[in-house]
């Protein structure tokens, strides 16, 4: 049915205006209007209409009222279908809020703009591309060639250390490394002067508030999850060591130094596992040359005693001799061998780690996109201003029933939040379970204890809540039986 007709209909019945349209459908205004303007009466309002005692015979008062209730009067199941929700609907939605739609977009790119480009720190990466050495064979080759010959296996492998290039991310992450990198001083433009790095982490340019281990602790934990990165990519040799700073000059130089003290202290477990070696090889050889002097003189004291070697007997003696002479020289003349290779290693000064690419000073900040979060939030807004126009417009339904509904929901809404906060049953069951809880919270220590030498600030503040918490249950509990 089209407006036209309801019209005529109604003009037919002496109602002429859309205000008295509105009150014999018991319906708002506002519903008749939209039903002009689309020139289309909802299939219901038509359902209803069709039911209207003829024009000469009028509603008595006995007859029930016309549009009390639909379920009382008309069969029809058609009559609960809800209307067709058409694309001219949708239309007429989007601009009765288009004013919703463009508030919300525009506070959307509003506060994203602002936040990044004058609020949001700005952070610098700065980042040096290696290539680290695959893991080597043992220098024991020799060795364990000898040691072959007679039953030994030797591994030929070399066991990690810390000296192994391929535990960097693990040495990069360590409090060791940390406290070497700790001391050195950085020029920041935020204070005018040059920090040390344990500073620049914790307390700027302040006098220190807590012990140097503790301070320590917190600048460990802060370089290795906001300044520090290791990318491994197993598909590539190469590795990347990142370094992030809110100063690009900052980022690089403390990249340098990362770098440089990285391979400082590979360098001296490298060392320390060299000393290591030719201690023990040193030590075989001495006693291995003992052993193969004490060889060597028995073998001349038999050539001396035996000049002519004639019986059997004779000969597979000095076999033995000169073979034990003979292993003990090879063994000798092996780790005499190790022992100028591990020297060699032990002065050796050379990089053992190759740099691609030296890290260099940032162009621009790289948490910053200015662009892209503009039109992130474009999109964001048109969503959220479509959701908030179509529920205010939802909110503002002609529909009584939708109405009525919707003042139900307030109302449960009300009387149920009053009986959360009135019900002595949630609130004892509360007071119970955090009256258990509250010695856990009083007697736990922070790491950086400040208040009475056990809570830091925020855990003071925490415990406060929750003792206020507790009382306010407390307290509703308790009134529950004034009241009775």
């Amino acid at each position: 049915m089209n407006f036209s007709e309801l019209e005529k209909l109604m003009s037919s019945r002496g109602v002429t205006t859309l205000a008295e349209i509105a009150r014999t459908l018991n319906t708002t205004p506002q519903a008749v209007s939209n039903w002009k303007s689309r020139n289309q009466v909802p299939y219901r309002i038509a359902v209803k209409l069709s039911q209207l005692p003829p024009a000469g015979n009028p509603q008595t008062s006995d007859d029930p009222p016309i549009y009390s209730s639909p379920i009382a009067h008309y069969s029809s199941p058609i009559i609960y279908e809800k209307d067709t929700i058409s694309l001219s609907d949708i239309l007429l939605t989007i601009a009765e809020q288009l004013k919703v739609i463009v508030l919300t977009t525009f506070i959307s790119v509003f506060l994203t703009f602002t936040y990044v480009q004058f609020i949001k720190q700005p952070l610098y990466v700065s980042w040096a591309t290696v290539l680290l050495p695959e893991s080597k064979m043992s220098n024991l080759g020799g060795l364990a060639g000898l040691a072959s010959q007679f039953g030994v296996n030797v591994p030929m492998e070399a066991t990690a250390d810390l000296s192994s290039p391929s535990l960097y991310p693990e040495l990069l992450r360590s409090r060791t490394f940390a406290e070497k990198i700790l001391d050195k001083e950085f020029y920041l433009d935020e204070y005018g002067k040059k920090l040390t790095l344990l500073a620049i982490l914790t307390q700027g340019d302040k006098p220190p508030k807590f012990e140097r281990d503790s301070l320590i602790t917190e600048a460990v934990k802060l370089l290795n999850e906001k300044y520090l990165a290791f990318d491994q990519d197993p598909q590539s040799t190469f590795s990347i060591i990142k370094v992030t700073a809110p100063e690009p000059r900052f980022a690089k130089n403390l990249a340098d130094v990362v770098l440089a003290e990285l391979e400082s202290l590979n360098r001296y477990f490298k060392s320390e596992t060299v000393n290591e070696k030719t201690a023990f090889i040193e030590n075989r050889i001495s006693s291995v040359e003992v052993e193969l002097e004490t060889s060597e003189v028995a073998l001349k004291v038999f050539n001396e005693k035996n000049r002519q070697i004639s019986s059997p007997a004779l000969a597979l003696e000095q076999e033995r001799l000169e073979r034990d002479a003979e292993v003990q020289r090879g063994v000798y003349l092996t780790l005499k061998q190790q022992l100028e290779l591990a020297k060699i290693e032990e002065v050796q000064k050379s990089s053992i780690v190759q740099v691609l690419d030296m890290p260099q000073i940032a162009l621009g900040p790289s948490n910053k996109n200015l662009l892209l979060s503009v039109v992130l939030s474009l999109i964001l807004g048109v969503g959220l201003g479509f959701l908030f126009g179509f529920f205010r417009s939802y909110l503002d339904n002609n529909d009584m029933e939708e109405r009525k509904k919707l003042r139900r929901i307030k109302h449960f809404m009300k009387k149920k939040t009053k009986d959360l906060v009135l019900d002595r049953r949630i609130s004892g069951t509360i007071s119970v379970f955090m009256l258990i809880g509250l010695p856990f919270y009083l007697r736990h220590e922070s790491n950086s204890p400040v208040f009475f030498g056990q809570y830091s600030l925020l855990l003071l503040m925490i415990i406060l809540v929750y003792i206020a918490t507790m009382m306010v249950a407390i307290g509703l509990y308790l009134s529950s039986f004034k009241k009775k």
